[in-house]
């Protein structure tokens, strides 16, 4: 028998992916490293923490919470796979949804400029938002001097660590290359089926409009905001355009 494990980014399409499949018994969501839940989102929902997984092993495990560790936890064979955005598309989402989320959670319509919210954004919740490459290295803030710079060197070490990592993955796919489609492909040999009902779950531009609120664009930047985020995903677009040589 073999696994599946996924890495789930943020902002990367991957909410839709686990509401596609949830319902099936052998699918399980990992949040954190340490806990995994079976029949997510159902009545029969239960977490374990890892270690207990040979109560059944899962076929497909799917979370933020994902890490190779899973090499060594399971008997057979694991398969790794990851779905990529392009980094300012992403962030773009992420500042939408951060909005949208002070709304729905703290009933509060944001203000928050987009240079405030980027240099603070792996600081904040709802949306802390690391670059994707750091999901194969280290998630932790790389901005220094309270958001003036990022940390050059951090960053670099981060990223060889990301690149050396990545070449563990097994599937790359990538949100804007019928993603949705290629996943059912693949996880046909994983036992586990979709809800063909599930196609895109959360359309941040859909309920901003709902709320009167706008979704913000790249091109509605000004020229200040759109040099700072081109700085801030530099090396996530190096990693983003490595990969899309690599895998795609």
């Amino acid at each position: 028998m073999e696994t599946l494990a996924v890495f789930h980014i943020l902002k990367c399409g991957g909410t839709t992916l686990v509401d596609r499949y949830k319902h099936n018994d052998n699918f399980v969501y990992q949040r954190i490293p340490s806990d995994v839940v079976y029949n997510y989102q159902s009545s029969t929902q239960q977490s374990y923490h890892i270690d207990m997984c040979d109560r059944a092993s899962p076929s497909v495990i799917f979370g933020h919470g994902v890490t190779f560790a899973w090499d060594q936890l399971l008997q057979n064979s694991v398969k790794y796979a990851t779905i990529l955005r392009d980094p300012i598309k992403r962030m773009m989402s992420a500042y939408n949804y951060f909005r949208l989320e002070m709304i729905n959670v703290h009933n509060h319509k944001s203000d928050i400029d987009f240079v405030t919210w980027l240099i603070n954004c792996d600081r904040m919740l709802p949306t802390p938002v690391f670059a994707q490459y750091q999901q194969f290295s280290t998630q932790v803030p790389l901005r220094q001097d309270y958001g003036r710079q990022v940390d050059g060197e951090l960053e670099y070490e981060l990223y060889s660590t990301a690149i050396e990592n990545v070449q563990r993955l097994d599937h790359v796919l990538f949100i804007e290359d019928n993603y949705i489609e290629k996943f059912d492909n693949i996880v046909k040999h994983y036992d586990v089926t979709p809800n063909k009902a599930v196609v895109h779950q959360h359309d941040t531009e859909f309920w901003l409009r709902k709320k009167q609120s706008q979704y913000v664009k790249y091109s509605d930047l000004n020229t200040v905001a759109q040099d700072l985020m081109l700085q801030t995903v530099h090396k996530d677009q190096q990693f983003y355009e490595y990969c899309k040589r690599k895998f795609a």
